[in-house]
């Protein structure tokens, strides 16, 4: 291919889906950070998160903002070009700022990558929906970029983009001592937590089809960015939906190693081994006993989707998702915490820092003695907290 045409091509495809912005004015909260490591340009940028998150549409609105240039690797009439040649290509022709979507869909991309940056070509940002590649960026390659996580968007982030409600980000601290205030001036966001539940952490339009396009979204982690796992047999795509199903329709504690093994006839060692894997692709989240960190070969670790998968596959499955798996995972979805494990004895749900929360429905009584009771509602009470205010915490937790 030569170079009119790669400039050609990705010139078509940049200034069409810059355009497709007009139409967008929301932004992650992010972007103010991205943007400035951007225009300071000491390092490119990387950004990796699980698949429908919003990667794309923040990875053109910094293009724009910096007057770059965009393409998507995965783009077919690119198909015959290196990813070296494509970034030459557009720095001969006067881009400086190059954004690259979907950058894994590239073979070598890492050391094309190198050596754009050694050269100095030109600036560049990238994304990558396989975080199990973008992560495991060559030592040499680190050094030159930095990697952003973007989680699914937050409570905070869906009520600010999908419902244009601006609320203060908050601390750990500052939800305790301010949680009846909180409840006061913000209680009347609570009512949305069911929409949340249903359609959160994607930022797709809750239509019609809205979940047929989340288990799209699924089949496709499966068959290209999980099959891309060095190992991985021809039948664990089929594995992969299985062990999902299991999550959405289980109680976080009834699974274990054996009983996923028992589902899909596998022993214990291949099941802490596939599970690993199902882990590097964020679709689910392994929440750990407390004090045994993230080594599931030691401990049982209990297990939850990212939003709004449970409400998915419980759609696809005609069942009914569970409230007290919602909240738990509205929960963990928002504060990096650990479980606390028990053992006959009545014990609190989880742990952030030295404090212990339970967490249920309004009715909740704190027979498992935690330092606090967070439940539906606003009742903030003794030692209860509002749910919904989890949604409002900033990452990382400094307090």
């Amino acid at each position: 291919m030569d170079g009119e045409t790669i400039v050609a091509q990705v010139l078509e495809e940049s200034n069409e889906r810059i355009k497709s912005l007009d139409a967008i004015t929301a932004r992650r909260h992010s972007f103010g950070t991205l943007l400035k490591i951007v225009k300071e340009k000491e390092y490119f940028l990387g950004i990796t998160g699980l698949r429908g998150i919003g990667k794309t549409i923040l990875l053109l609105q910094l293009a724009k903002a910096s007057n770059g240039v965009y393409f998507s690797a995965d783009n077919r009439n690119l198909r015959g070009a290196d990813l070296y040649d494509v970034i030459k290509t557009l720095s001969q022709a006067g881009h400086e700022n190059i954004f690259i979507d979907e950058i894994h869909s590239k073979p070598k991309w890492d050391e094309d990558l190198k050596t754009a940056c050694e050269e100095n070509l030109a600036y560049i940002a990238f994304s990558g929906s396989s975080a199990i590649q973008i992560k495991t960026l060559k030592a040499d390659l680190s050094r030159r970029a930095v990697i952003e996580h973007l989680r699914p968007a937050s409570f905070r982030e869906w009520l600010s983009i999908k419902r244009g409600i601006e609320l203060p980000a908050l601390t750990l601290g500052e939800l305790v001592r301010k949680k009846t205030r909180l409840a006061k001036d913000y209680g009347f966001v609570n009512k949305l937590l069911p929409q949340y539940y249903e359609a959160g952490g994607v930022l797709y339009s809750a239509k019609t089809y809205f979940h047929k396009t989340i288990l799209s979204m699924i089949e496709t982690i499966a068959t290209k960015d999980f099959a891309s796992i060095k190992g991985v047999g021809p039948d664990t795509s089929e594995n992969f939906f299985k062990l999902l199903q299991m999550i959405a329709t289980s109680n976080p504690m009834e699974l274990s190693y054996s009983s996923i093994g028992q589902t899909l006839g596998r022993d214990k060692v291949w099941v802490m081994r596939f599970l690993a894997d199902v882990e590097k692709t964020e679709v689910i989240h392994r929440v750990y006993s407390c004090g045994s960190g993230p080594k599931p070969f030691r401990k049982e670790a209990k297990y939850y989707l990212p939003f709004p998968y449970r409400h998915a596959i419980c759609a696809s499955l005609n069942k009914t998702p569970d409230i007290g798996s919602l909240r738990e995972e509205f929960f963990i979805n928002h504060a990096d915490c650990c479980y606390l494990k028990t053992s006959g004895v009545p014990m609190a749900d989880f742990k952030i820092g030295g404090l212990s929360f339970e967490v249920g429905g309004k009715g909740k009584n704190n027979k498992q003695n935690a330092d606090y009771l967070v439940t539906d509602g606003l009742d903030t009470s003794e030692n209860k907290l509002p749910l919904f205010t989890f949604g409002l915490l900033t990452y990382p937790l400094p307090e």
